[in-house]
């Protein structure tokens, strides 16, 4: 069976255009139970379904549950899915990618190793990508085609990781920071930290310093979802923008983000550092100068973690993982030969076992004929013709049956399957398996 990909990323649409699109779990299992068999019809033209929303991509991967050589309807419900939620805001056609077998899957490859992400390399989309199809397989959306095809794409990304060091090194603006405030805990003498400002940037970085050890967190920023989550998830007090500056002054560690509720001038961090006993008091900015003022590098005792030393840092990683990009590549291209050729296989056993069955039902046919013609023959004479029959059929599909179950053992690629349904005409289905 072809495997079917719609949908859009980082890398052909705008991430407002992204977030739109963008699934959360009931909306994932509201669409996913559009195709399996329940309470409502099914509404989609299709026999398998997998679904992944992420920060940065939407993709839709499916088989159709029509014929394989046209695509094109199932390609158009897939798109329409996608079309439904952008609410006509703008043109939506020309960031949307369609693929089409061997392209779907090679994509997905690409997508679980890393080489897809924002940040090369990237670890989180592996879990996503198996996530994915955790929930498509609970609500009976992926089967025989697409859970093999997803199972073989965690197996890429786990090689992926594991044999190079593409994802060694931290690479994203939140893991650098994290990794720079853990290398600044050591000077600081405390591990208090303070957000001003939220969005998923500070809780990225939340998360990413909390995997290094415990900090003790305060969060001042409006309550939005994701400054929300931090306090939920980290046990961040949440306080109000008049008690700021007191914040500031018991903290070690300030991360100005995005959507500060005020912004961070010398005067305030001068006050902040009376009292501190020659304490030190780093910020790390990731707001892009927006929140944090310059001149508070300048003041004694402030370490100061500017854009451009964190882009520096970035960029550094960024260039060792690009040199482990084509140890990757092969990775992701030796899984597709593999997955291809377990595809073959179970292809060439299948039609092995129809060509016998074939064979096996016109045998029967035509002895069935021939002894209703004799109808006085004996025992003997029946027993005999059915041996002959047995024998006829056995030898004649010995040499045959004995190439194919050879070809099925071989690792590349083969065109005997189709060939041999064409030549006898055997009315079976291609073997489910991905197209790739």
């Amino acid at each position: 069976m072809t495997v079917l990909f719609v949908g859009a990323s980082h890398a052909t649409a705008p991430l407002p255009l992204i977030e739109r699109l963008a699934f959360g779990g009931g909306d994932t299992v509201e669409t996913l139970a559009r195709i399996t068999p329940g309470d409502v019809r099914p509404t989609l033209p299709l026999r398998e379904l997998v679904l992944l929303s992420t920060c940065h991509r939407v993709e839709l991967y499916a088989v159709s549950d029509e014929d394989a050589t046209r695509p094109s309807a199932a390609l158009d419900a897939m798109a329409g899915v996608l079309a439904s939620r952008n609410h006509g805001v703008e043109a939506f056609d020309a960031h949307v990618r369609r693929l089409v077998g061997s392209e779907a899957t090679r994509h997905l490859f690409r997508v679980a190793a890393g080489l897809e992400s924002m940040v090369l390399g990237e670890s989180e989309v592996l879990g996503q990508v198996a996530s994915a199809l955790t929930l498509a397989l609970r609500i009976g959306a992926a089967g025989p085609v697409l859970t093999p095809l997803f199972e073989a794409a965690v197996k890429t990304g786990r090689r992926a990781r594991a044999e190079t060091a593409i994802g060694s090194a931290a690479a994203s603006v939140s893991s650098i920071a994290a990794e720079l405030a853990e290398e600044l805990s050591e000077e600081l003498r405390g591990r208090r930290v303070l957000f001003l400002g939220g969005g998923k940037i500070a809780l990225l970085a939340a998360k990413a310093l909390r995997a290094r050890g415990f900090w003790e967190m305060t969060i001042g920023a409006p309550m939005d979802a994701d400054a929300s989550a931090l306090a939920d998830e980290f046990g961040a007090t949440a306080i109000q923008s008049d008690a700021i500056p007191m914040a500031i002054a018991e903290s070690d560690l300030v991360f100005t983000c995005a959507g500060a509720p005020v912004p961070v001038d010398a005067v305030t961090v001068r006050r902040a550092m009376r009292g501190r006993m020659a304490r030190p008091l780093a910020f790390i900015d990731l707001s892009a100068g927006d929140v944090l003022d310059a001149e508070v590098a300048e003041l004694a005792g402030v370490r100061v973690v500017c854009p451009s030393e964190l882009r520096e840092r970035i960029d550094i990683a960024m260039a060792g993982r690009r040199r482990e990009a084509p140890l990757v590549e092969a990775i992701v291209e030796q899984e597709l030969r593999a997955l291809q050729s377990r595809g073959e296989a179970t292809s060439l056993s299948g039609v092995v076992a129809a060509l016998r069955a074939r064979a096996e039902e016109i045998r029967q046919r035509e002895l069935s004929r021939a002894l209703a013609s004799l109808p006085d023959a004996d025992g003997a004479v029946r027993t005999q013709m059915e041996w002959l029959s047995v024998s006829l059929v056995n030898k004649l599909l010995d040499e045959p049956t004995r190439r194919l179950r050879a070809e099925a053992t071989q690792s590349m690629g083969n065109p005997y399957a189709d060939v041999t349904r064409e030549l006898f005409g055997l009315g079976v289905e291609r073997a489910d398996r991905p197209n790739a």
